[in-house]
């Protein structure tokens, strides 16, 4: 069997696996986070358009 000099040690591969999961966690919540804010904005616009719509179709008299 060759072995590798630059081998990493259990230590290390445990460390880069914490390392690995914490990214992993923050990435999730970046996607909530940016998922949560698109449909906040779909939901706005729906409801601006909406009554864009209605007060150009003259059923809203400002």
């Amino acid at each position: 069997m060759i072995r590798v000099l630059d081998d990493p040690g259990y230590a290390e591969l445990q460390e880069e696996n914490t390392w690995l999961r914490g990214s992993l966690r923050e990435a999730r919540r970046g996607q909530e986070s940016a998922e949560r804010m698109a449909l906040m904005c779909m939901v706005l616009f729906s409801i601006a358009g909406t009554l864009l719509a209605l007060t150009w179709g003259g059923i809203i008299v400002v």
